[in-house]
């Protein structure tokens, strides 16, 4: 005859093994909610509000999430980041690497600084205020969304 060596009874071990699966199968990374592969950014802050032209380094800081990690592009002629100062038309490039191994398929998330070294007055008076809007494209041409920052004062010397 064989003897149980389990002091519990069969309901409790029963009981104490589906506990240990639902605890193992609950936590599962897989089960967050994935980012998007159309990349979104968040403005994490503007450096300064008001600047003395040629003085003063602007820097945009922005928090960027990707759910393909095709951000950035191996050629710096070819550009991730795009702001517009608003006194202008046309949005500027700037150069990202490659934040994932190109050919790779992983989300991706970090921040970015945008500096602008040599802002300045366009016109004869002694400020010009100016707002800066930022947007992100990857390497598929998906263009995230336009984020627009608070007003920046430039102050000539």
């Amino acid at each position: 005859m064989l003897k149980t060596i389990c002091p519990l009874s069969g309901g409790i071990s029963l009981l104490l093994v589906l506990l240990v699966i639902g605890m193992a199968t609950s936590c599962r990374e897989d089960d967050e909610i994935p980012f998007s592969d159309i990349p979104e950014i968040e403005l994490l802050g503007v450096s300064h509000d008001t600047i003395v032209q040629y003085q003063e380094v602007l820097v945009l800081s922005i928090q960027y999430q990707d759910g393909d990690g095709d951000i950035g592009f191996e050629s710096p002629d070819k550009y991730a980041v795009h702001v517009r100062d608003t006194r202008l038309e046309n949005f500027d490039g700037f150069f990202v690497g490659p934040v994932a191994p190109p050919g790779s398929d992983v989300p991706v998330k970090g921040k970015i600084d945008i500096e602008f070294p040599n802002l300045f007055v366009f016109g004869n008076g002694d400020a010009e205020k100016t707002f800066f809007e930022i947007k992100m494209i990857d390497r598929a041409g998906n263009e995230s969304n336009i984020l627009m920052t608070d007003a920046v004062v430039i102050l000539r010397e």
